[in-house]
């Protein structure tokens, strides 16, 4: 694929006085690179400059996406901040080419190392701007918009509200014009704040704890090079979505039930069901949206909330025992611990942010996502109610495909609405590669 870059624009951020807004206590648990979206819309489409025009207007109403980040670091140091207003970086914006081939040469999309031209370049910790935008052109007039927004300042369901309010404001719908509200202001504790739960071991180290205890020859035994980390997209049909849940007797939702069969498919890809007589502990982490468990609290304002609002919930089993088990078996232990980071904890959790999130005690997170490391585990994630495949740009163009750009760790998983004519849902799996082709052969078949 032949990508020509015509220019690169910096979006300013709106002229208001420099602020420091420290990370919220969400923002701090969060991973700390880039999420990149790739979204492949079939022609006509708008102008460039009409999408240019419109995310101008849109922009004020998100100030974190054109902050800059300022990481202080240190122990005892003040809480790391993202600066908005006149100290703002801005958003990065690129306008690109694919003059020699067609969209409908690239779909349905999947994961390619062609795919990495139609984003900006996002070195982990390194890139200045919270967000980055990539504007992709093909000679049939379709067009890839790629969207890497850095996940300290927004998780999905943040992404899709601004990605919505672009896509508004592109075919001149009244989008409104006050800021989303955002920052630590915005969570409201109880009064007093209570910790109900253990944050300090779920969320983050212990005070007495630091990732630099591990002795690094364990760490190395789990090295391999980011390349060899393969990104794979798995089609799993209507009929076949359907035949999973009546095998666990419709008792559970769509991404319980599937998310659970990867999960053991993964473990048995990795071969962890014979290793060490099965004994290896496997985990599935999901990542769950507190928004719907905080409403009504006070907790969150009414008129909804840009940042994070995200905590993991885990479940766990003997590799052995969950690779052997019924699907309802490995369904039900997705279930329990989805459902045990309840509205509860959420609160607890913005509570344990008053006490102790305001720069004073060091909060490293608990689960560190690195690039190339192997894990036993699976960390899960679900799009199927993010609203992003009814993103409209309008002017009559299609959205026929998105996609998470390449990443690098190993056994991400990530469930979408399928795009294609027969439905269904997409898995997108990062995995070694050596296990991702076992994963291939044995993703299917139901026994």
């Amino acid at each position: 694929m032949e990508v020509q870059v015509q220019r690169t624009l910096v979006m300013p951020p709106p002229p208001a006085p420099s602020t420091e807004v420290p990370l919220t206590v969400f923002d701090l648990a969060a991973p700390t690179y880039h999420v990149t979206v790739l979204f492949a819309f079939s022609p006509p489409n708008p102008t460039s400059q009409a999408l240019l025009d419109a995310l101008a207007a849109t922009l004020p109403r998100f100030p974190l996406l054109t902050a800059a980040r300022l990481d202080r670091g240190g122990p005892g140091a003040a809480r790391p901040c993202h600066v908005t207003g006149a100290g703002g970086a801005g958003a990065l914006v690129v306008e690109a080419s694919v003059p020699s081939s067609a969209l409908s040469d690239h779909l349905p999309l999947e994961p390619s190392p062609g795919l990495a031209l139609l984003h900006p370049e996002v070195a982990r910790g390194a890139a200045p701007h919270v967000l980055m935008l990539q504007i992709n052109r093909f000679a049939c007039g379709g067009v890839v918009l790629a969207s890497s927004a850095h996940h300290q300042a927004a998780d999905g369901h943040s992404m899709t509200t601004f990605l919505h309010a672009w896509a508004d404001a592109v075919r001149d719908l009244n989008v409104g014009r006050a800021p989303v509200p955002y920052g630590p202001d915005a969570l409201v504790p109880r009064r007093p704040p209570r910790c109900e739960f253990n944050h300090r071991g779920a969320e983050f180290l212990p005070l007495s704890s630091s990732r630099e205890d591990k002795p690094p020859a364990e760490a190395d035994d789990h090295h391999v090079d980011h390349s060899e980390i393969a990104n794979i997209l798995l089609h799993y049909t209507s009929e076949f979505v359907a035949e999973l849940k009546r095998r666990v007797h419709g008792r559970y939702t769509t991404f319980e039930t599937v998310s659970a069969h990867v999960w053991q498919k993964i473990t048995i890809a990795r071969g962890l069901d014979l290793a060490d007589d099965g004994a290896t502990r496997t985990s599935i982490r999901v990542a769950v949206n507190g928004r719907g468990r905080l409403a009504g609290t006070g907790a969150l304002p009414a008129e909804g909330f840009f940042g994070n609002v995200v905590l993991t919930a885990t479940s766990g089993a003997r590799a052995a025992d969950l690779a052997s088990g019924t699907l309802a078996d490995a369904a039900a232990l997705v279930r329990a611990g989805i459902r045990a980071v309840d509205g509860r904890y959420f609160q607890s959790f913005v509570d344990f942010g008053a006490l102790h999130g305001g720069g004073v005690e060091e909060l490293e997170p608990a689960c560190a996502d690195e690039a190339g490391v192997l894990s036993p585990d699976v960390e899960a994630d679900s799009w199927l109610h993010l609203d992003l495949h009814r993103l409209d740009f309008g002017c009559g163009g299609r959205l026929v495909g998105f996609l998470p750009g390449k990443v690098p760790q190993d056994g991400v998983v990530v469930l979408m609405p399928s795009l294609r004519k027969v439905g269904g849902v997409d898995v997108f799996v990062a995995l070694w590669e050596k296990h991702a082709r076992e994963l291939n052969a044995i993703a299917y078949p139901m026994d």
